[in-house]
């Protein structure tokens, strides 16, 4: 049996986004946690599962800033 889904886009980014101090990295994890609870409003699970993963994997990396 195989489970359909509507399309979910999620910008697949091969790389990270350049951040050059800490306050651009609150900035970017702030605009996916709104993308990610807009997804989960929309019923969009598995993009709101990808963003939180991609937002966990951020909050958990250590970005040095000099």
């Amino acid at each position: 049996m195989k489970a359909e889904y509507g399309d979910v886009e999620v910008e697949e980014v091969a790389g990270m986004p350049e951040f050059t101090t800490q306050a651009e990295l609150d900035t970017y994890i702030a605009t996916l946690e709104t993308e990610m609870r807009e997804a989960a409003r929309k019923f969009e699970f598995e993009k709101a599962a990808r963003l939180r993963d991609r937002i966990k994997e951020l909050k958990e990396k250590e970005f040095l800033f000099g």
